[in-house]
């Protein structure tokens, strides 16, 4: 058997000003920089930041799948307290492809991070996003610099789950768990999304390095605080990128199962599965796909009601995050909950065969909007206090 290795897409790099990331030049790495946001790692503020590279086989910028959601507001937030250093691949990844099967192992994006490590003095590398620990094991060791390695959830696990649909997932997963095993055996930190992963984290390596930073949300953007829409035909809204398979397969569980039952006892209801590349047989006169789109806000804010039908899930799902920042009531599987606390109101976890009869149910008790525990949601999963949270156990655990 040959295997062709393929050089990946030319790197970019982001600039930022207090906007969303700007391209600039591809041949050059800019630091990101941003006046402080908030009490610096450092006890004294006059003090220069410290400079953290955050390496990343992803593209932050293209906000279309949870990780690449996580990995832009990591890139952010960090920059409010360390002069952050970006390199990263041009694309997000989903199934296993060339650009994909190129991140294995790329010359390009080594020599780049390589050469940022010769030529500046950094505090520490963060390597984010699966196989980025390849590189970051490697420069780690080579450059004598702490390693942090984020995780976006326990990537072996989710090669091996994926591989009961494409099965070059299941040739990878070797490789992938060697690479997430040795980068947490090596990191001075290891971030998780949930305790869950924690625990799997735990059989490679003591507890005290691993901390949990949840996914989490923008308060700013993502809340309650606005006027439920004035028309009263209920939407129930499902978002997630349909590249990925647990999407697919939760969007056709609901037209297939879910829809037909809601629809015959409220006919005036709508459907809506919003996301990158839907499937053609998505259809239905109770069905709406407007395809990817630029903005969620207005969709969750229309939204009576938010479900995500999960056959499985890995790390945090953004969609439950997100629906309650937006003050909705949120029906999700036990898998899709996961590890979310049950401790919110908006939070409904049933089994899939009582979605339809749930869906119904909560249409008529639940308001559009409540926003009774938006402090809560905000204080356990907004972006500003998990990262300030993190910068202070990287200052803690990876300090000189």
């Amino acid at each position: 058997m040959r295997f062709i290795l393929i050089l990946p897409p030319d790197l970019f790099s982001f600039e930022y000003r207090k906007l969303p990331y700007l391209a600039s030049d591809p041949a050059s790495i800019m630091s990101l920089q941003q006046e402080t946001n908030g009490p610096l790692p450092q006890a004294d503020a006059a003090e220069p930041k410290k400079k953290l590279l955050y390496l990343a086989v992803c593209d932050p910028d293209l906000e279309v799948t949870g990780a690449t959601v996580r990995m832009g507001a990591f890139v952010k937030h960090l920059a409010g307290f360390y002069d952050v250093s970006l390199v990263h691949m041009t694309g997000s990844g989903y199934r296993v492809d060339p650009e994909v099967e190129s991140r294995f192992l790329s010359p390009e994006l080594y020599r780049k991070a390589d050469r940022l490590l010769r030529n500046t003095r950094f505090d520490y590398l963060l390597a984010d996003y699966g196989l980025a620990a390849v590189y970051g094991r490697i420069l780690a060791s080579r450059h004598r610099i702490p390693l942090i390695y984020c995780s976006m959830n326990v990537e072996y696990r989710m090669y091996l789950e994926q591989s009961r649909y494409d099965f070059r997932r299941a040739l990878l997963t070797p490789y992938v768990y060697w690479a997430e095993r040795s980068a947490c055996r090596a990191a001075r930190l290891v971030v998780a999304i949930s305790e869950n992963d924690r625990r799997e984290y735990e059989k490679w390596i003591p507890g005290e390095k691993i901390e949990v930073v949840p996914q989490g949300f923008e308060p700013e953007l993502s809340h309650p605080h606005y006027e439920p829409s004035p028309d009263a035909r209920p939407v129930v809204l499902f978002v997630g990128n349909f590249r990925s398979e647990h999407n697919r397969q939760a969007a056709r569980k609901i037209v297939r199962d879910i829809l037909g039952p809601v629809a015959q006892a409220r006919v005036d209801v709508k459907f809506q599965l919003v996301g990158a590349s839907p499937p053609e047989d998505l259809k239905g006169p109770n069905v709406e796909c407007p395809g990817f789109v630029d903005d969620l806000a207005p969709y969750f804010r229309r939204a009576n009601l938010v479900i995500a039908p999960m056959p499985f899930a890995h790390g945090m799902a953004t969609k439950i995050i997100c629906g309650l920042a937006f003050g909705k009531t949120v029906l999700t599987t036990p898998e899709g909950a996961g590890a979310i606390p049950r401790r919110y109101r908006q939070l409904v976890v049933a089994p899939l065969d009582q979605f339809a009869s749930k869906i119904l149910e909560l249409l008529s008790t639940r308001p559009p909007v409540d926003a009774s525990q938006f402090e809560l949601i905000s204080e356990d999963f907004g972006w500003p206090s998990l990262i300030s949270r993190l910068c202070q156990r990287i200052e803690h655990s990876c300090g000189k």
